[in-house]
């Protein structure tokens, strides 16, 4: 008895946990068959999150692993404008003050998810950046623009607010 009790009570948190993030974005923002579409699956997420009680992911564990499936596509050497990864903002900076939504690995690293949001929507009606052209994709309406997952940007200023949030720049 208490064993189904404790199956139910996980069954329900773990369910409760996947329908708070915003994984499931509407069929348009979405997009099925991006590159990114595979994170909707819920068999991919073993490939990110943590195993939890009773042996199911745990949304809100991330794997140290987690960089090794962006990388699997997107190359280091290619990243552009990103972030490093692997830096350890505390060690290196002293008193450094991450903002709790980008969140450092547990080992206090910075990762691809501190900056962008693997379950976000690819497309939005607002530009990521200034003078961003809309995406020219047949089953896209006019007038949506890429997100780049960010998990923090302004059509005006681009990622500077993201930047800002860690490094503090003068406006």
């Amino acid at each position: 008895m208490v064993s189904a009790v404790r199956r139910t009570i996980a069954g329900f948190l773990a369910a409760s946990a996947v329908l708070a993030f915003p994984f499931h974005a509407d069929a348009a923002e979405s997009l099925p068959g991006t590159p990114h579409s595979h994170f909707q699956a819920p068999e991919s997420c073993p490939r990110c999150h943590l195993t939890g009680q009773e042996g199911l992911p745990d949304p809100a564990r991330i794997s140290p692993e987690a960089d090794a499936l962006c990388l699997e596509c997107h190359r280091r050497e290619n990243l552009g404008k990103s972030h490093p990864i692997d830096v350890r903002p505390a060690e290196r900076y002293g008193k450094a003050n991450v903002p709790a939504d980008l969140r450092l690995a547990d080992d206090g690293r910075m990762m691809c998810l501190t900056c962008h949001v693997a379950h976000g929507a690819y497309l939005s009606a607002v530009r990521a950046f200034p003078e961003q052209a809309s995406e020219e994709l047949a089953s896209v309406d006019e007038g949506r623009f890429r997100t780049y997952f960010l998990r923090r940007s302004d059509p005006e200023r681009g990622a500077a607010p993201l930047c800002e949030a860690c490094h503090r720049l003068p406006r």
